[in-house]
């Protein structure tokens, strides 16, 4: 996993649990919408083994098996709770905002790509000092939700006119960076995410370009 400078134009990046703290947060969610539904307990492991997948997926992983077929009713009501009835749980990494702004300073272009709806993203994103985005989408309504994240980080490589090898998506996930390769842009892991404390044997298993402890890391990698 290479750690030396590079030319890029375009950073593309993921929002929980890469840029801000969400896993408790989401997990706090699905628990208060299955319980005012009067869904038992769920399971709370298998949900860190979906993360960077989708909502939907989360929502499934918790619930028991005899309620698994509530999943979409669970995952309406998640949506009517997050993330405004767990704000008080999702703050940015720190030295984040730090690091985005640096690299706004040097010319290169943000963009914001997550699974959660685009409501959900400029909720979480007002709550930043940093706000000088150049663009902030939602990979929700893509089609083929397996790849969605690679199809969107392609539609902003192609609305930028930026060249791929010149673009960064980061992630907190194995699951970003095969969706980076699939793209074909530099793929980038920040360990501040609860998936990378917790599985960065399956991170390093699909060798990411860069591997990074914090942001700050990513200041170290760009050049223009």
């Amino acid at each position: 996993m290479s750690q030396g400078s590079r030319n890029i134009d375009l950073i593309v990046t993921d929002l929980g649990g890469t840029m801000v703290k969400t896993d408790d947060a989401i997990i706090a969610a699905v628990k208060q919408a299955a319980t005012q539904l009067r869904i038992p307990d769920g399971y709370t492991d298998p949900v860190y083994d979906v993360f960077g997948t989708s909502i939907w997926e989360y929502v499934h992983a918790y619930l028991p098996d005899s309620h698994k077929h509530r999943t979409d009713e669970c995952h309406e009501r998640f949506w009517e709770l997050f993330p405004h009835a767990v704000l008080d749980q999702i703050a940015p990494f720190a030295g984040t905002e730090d690091a985005l702004a640096q690299l706004k300073q040097r010319g290169v272009r943000l963009a914001v790509l997550s699974g959660l709806k685009i409501e959900s993203i400029e909720e979480i994103l007002a709550t930043f000092r940093f706000r000088d985005w150049d663009a902030v989408r939602s990979s929700m309504p893509l089609k083929a939700a397996a790849d969605s994240r690679a199809e969107g980080i392609k539609l902003l490589v192609e609305e930028f006119g930026v060249a791929s090898e010149r673009t960064i998506y980061i992630g907190d996930t194995d699951h970003d960076v095969r969706q980076a390769k699939k793209a074909g842009v530099v793929s980038a892991v920040v360990k501040t995410g609860g998936q990378a404390v917790k599985h960065l044997d399956k991170i390093q298993a699909e060798s990411p370009t860069h591997l990074l402890d914090a942001w700050s890391g990513l200041v170290g990698v760009v050049s223009r």
